[in-house]
């Protein structure tokens, strides 16, 4: 927990704790530049070292900073601090739709429809910017002060794939979780449509559609248990509303709403048909004195009245003649009769009744119930992996819709899962395999395994193997390919060059290139380095490559020239060049060269290796000879054999 007057990457000054969830927690700060307030989120710190968590909690800012809408709750910057990561955010005051739940129960229908539209309005313009919300539940809607509803905690919003992880692992909350996101599948638009039909229910009747000892238990319902009309629970829900509940609710993705848009005109139907419902009065008689002929009004919103049978009793009457007086009256008893008659003949020749919901109840219940309102059931029976045997899986027409009295209405009965042959999913791709299998009826779990022939992704086969008779709703093992399986590279260095190559050729891995490099750590022909490194984990397809120690190359040297020189300074001139002078006496007969170099090997200009020998040959008097005379020096470093040899004078 962040202690008061902590500051935030240098900005952010902590006020109070605001409250914790599974990824974060979230504090009441200010902003020391701009002088406002906001909420900032901090991922918990044991997330912050998962890569995972750190992308969806960043994903949460990329995703929501884009969306500016009314209905949704801004964000303002997102950074890292201390070792996590954190989101800073528009501060909404006001209370979680979830804890006025809690609180205060279950709302009242038109309450309830209008907090919903406009949780649809942010979730439509999510929706159309490529955004899915993904975990939409009251405890993420907060009413602010004025009443108005908005949306936050997008994060693990995303444009695409599962809300479970192939472990079973769910992200979301399971009371409001689609059966598609229950079932690990890719979700849409749709997914979000179902998490808010649960936010409608919930607020009709103050629960959940289902509820569990844990999440996988809700998460099963969500697949498989068909919830309750929300008008059991509350009788002041009309059918229409019911029907709208229910459709959000559809198990298929397909049977819901189209997109937000047709969920909403739906619900501002509900609305105004409510607020005419409950704003309509049943007087006794008309304000102007007409007489209302009906209980209640038809269901096309018309009232029936006859005109005023004469003038107020206060008021005198016209002075008419009486023998005509007679005449008036019976023409106002025929309008009243006829009228009556009209209404009766309206009233029996619709013989219209409301189709009660169905859907969900036993094949007997169902049948009495629509013979309860005078309707005639016609059961058929076909195989489903969704709903439980024997119960109703759909009915046409549908609730809530108006039927002629005697009619009948379909209905189509579970008889469970039905037995059918595995599908052939080898060689697809993973996603492509799991959507057919989940379209025969299975439930697809992926288990990776490594295949040095398959390439990494497809599908090497299914347990049991296709064309397996099985029944629909089992779960089937989907063997996919990694690649070839990783091998763990062994340490090379100091052996030799031949050893090292044998040694990647019995871990199954390739030889690479070979780089020579002089050392002096290292004999010559020994493995100086590799890569990849000792302990790495790669491919069986992956090379190795050496680099191998060979022998220092010899400093060169310059030779200088000495030819001319006295013998003792051109000794001290090849001595200081780090060359050893090696002399040979050459007879001259001239005076003037006696004592000096007359020639040397190698010559001057030269280079050679530090340490060489230098051949120069010195002028002695005493005839016509030229065989030269050798005199060894008394401190020489051995030449390299073969090299820089004098020639023969």
């Amino acid at each position: 927990m962040i202690e008061p007057d902590t500051i935030i990457d240098g900005r952010y000054r902590v006020i109070s704790r605001l409250g914790s969830g599974g990824m974060a927690d979230v504090y009441l700060a200010q902003d020391q530049l701009l002088g406002r307030h906001l909420a900032v989120k901090v991922l918990h710190h044991h997330f912050a070292e998962d890569q995972e968590f750190v992308e969806r909690f960043k994903r949460e800012a990329s995703s929501a900073a884009a969306l500016s809408h009314p209905n949704i709750v801004g964000i303002f910057d997102r950074g890292e601090w201390n070792g996590t990561y954190y989101i800073a955010m528009e501060y909404v005051a006001g209370r979680s739709l979830k804890s006025i739940i809690r609180e205060d129960g279950a709302l009242d229908p038109l309450t309830a429809i209008d907090i919903v539209v406009q949780i649809l309005r942010a979730a439509r313009f999510a929706h159309r910017r490529g955004v899915i919300h993904r975990d939409l539940k009251p405890h993420n809607v907060i009413l602010d002060e004025e009443g108005r509803a908005r949306v936050t905690d997008f994060g693990i919003a995303r444009a695409g794939a599962s809300d479970m992880t192939l472990t079973g692992s769910v992200m979301g909350t399971a009371q409001y979780l689609s059966p598609e996101q229950a079932q690990g599948f890719a979700v849409s638009s749709a997914s979000d449509l179902y998490s808010v039909g649960v936010i409608l229910y919930e607020l009709l009747t103050g629960v959940v559609p289902f509820e569990g000892e844990s999440a996988v238990a809700i998460a099963y319902k969500q697949v498989s248990a068909a919830p309750r009309p929300p008008s059991e629970l509350n009788p002041a829900i009309p059918p229409s509303l019911d029907a709208v509940v229910m459709r959000a609710l559809a198990k298929d993705p397909a049977q819901r709403y189209a997109d937000a848009d047709e969920l909403i005109v739906a619900l501002e139907h509900e609305r105004e048909v409510l607020r005419t419902y409950q704003g309509a009065a049943i007087p006794a008689s008309h304000p102007s004195g007409a007489i209302a002929l009906a209980e209640a009004p038809p269901a096309t919103g018309s009232m029936l009245v006859v005109p005023p049978l004469g003038p107020p009793a206060e008021e005198e009457p016209p002075q008419e003649d009486h023998g005509r007086r007679w005449w008036l009256w019976a023409v106002v008893a025929t309008a009243i009769v006829v009228a009556v008659a009209l209404a009766l003949v309206l009233t029996q020749g619709k013989k219209q009744v409301t189709v009660p919901r169905v859907v969900g109840e036993t094949e007997r219940a169902a049948i009495i119930a629509l013979h309860r309102v005078g309707l005639q059931a016609n059961p058929t029976l076909a195989p489903s992996v969704r709903v439980q045997t024997g119960l109703v899986v759909t009915q046409s027409p549908p609730a809530g819709s108006d039927a002629r009295k005697g009619s009948t209405v379909k209905i189509v009965v579970s008889g469970g899962p039905a037995n059918v042959p595995l599908p052939d999913v080898h060689g697809l791709h993973a996603t492509q395999a799991s959507a057919r299998l989940h379209a025969a009826g299975f439930v697809p779990v992926v288990r990776n395994t490594p295949n040095s022939t398959v390439p990494a992704g497809i599908v090497i086969g299914t347990e049991p193997p296709a064309g397996t008779v099985d029944r629909q709703g089992s779960a089937v093992n989907v063997l996919v390919s990694t690649g070839p399986a990783l091998i763990t590279v062994p340490d090379l260095t100091g052996e030799s060059l031949s050893s090292a190559q044998t040694a990647i050729a019995n871990a199954g891995l390739a030889n690479g290139t070979v780089t020579r490099q002089p050392s002096s750590s290292q004999s010559a022909g020994n493995v100086l380095s590799q890569e990849p490194k000792a302990g790495s984990e790669v491919r069986s397809d992956a090379k190795v490559n050496l680099v191998v120690a060979e022998a220092p190359k010899a400093k060169q040297v310059g030779v200088p020239t000495v030819v001319g020189r006295t013998e003792l300074s051109a000794e001290e001139a090849l001595e200081r060049a780090g060359l050893a002078p090696q002399v040979s006496s050459v007879v001259t007969g001239e005076a003037s060269s006696v004592g000096k170099v007359l020639r040397q090997s190698p010559s001057g200009g030269t280079h050679v290796a530090k340490g060489s020998t230098v051949r120069i040959f010195v002028g002695v008097g005493g005839g016509t000879s030229t065989t030269p005379t050798t005199t060894t020096p008394t401190t020489t470093t051995p030449t390299t054999p073969g090299q820089n040899s004098p020639p023969t004078p």
